[in-house]
């Protein structure tokens, strides 16, 4: 039986995947006019669309954030897979969102370490 998995999930960071080709891509407007329509009469081949992740935050915080804390929110971006083995590493080994987080600073210091200032990455890597 095939399953469908959009990601990041456990399962996609435990297991070697390859994404099938299904010779289609999203059509937003036939997503909209059908494939998301439960009594659509004559669907069409369609493909799952990307979402984009915003972090937003309000102006007052905004105004009164330091520059670190301002460049940490502009520049933070992780990609599904790394989340997804994140996600596998937490569910293996039963662990809790701050031993996750903890592991993650440990083990991916090519990744964060471009979101921090370089003062604020030693100062991270010193208190792992």
């Amino acid at each position: 039986m095939a399953r469908l998995y959009s990601s990041p999930t456990a399962v996609l960071g435990k297991y070697p995947m390859v994404r099938l080709d299904s010779g289609v891509t999203c059509n937003v407007a036939e997503w909209q006019r059908c494939t998301t329509v439960e009594a659509c009469i004559d669907p069409k081949p369609n493909y799952w669309g990307s979402d984009a992740v915003k972090v937003l935050v309000a102006k007052r915080f905004a105004d009164r954030a330091s520059a670190d804390v301002m460049l940490y929110l502009e520049t933070r971006t992780i990609d599904n897979d790394e989340t997804s083995k994140l996600m596998a590493w937490m569910t293996d080994n039963q662990a809790t969102g701050e031993e996750g987080a903890f592991h993650f600073l440990k083990d991916n210091q090519d990744i964060w370490t471009k979101w921090v200032s370089p003062g604020a990455a030693e100062k991270i890597k010193a208190s792992l």
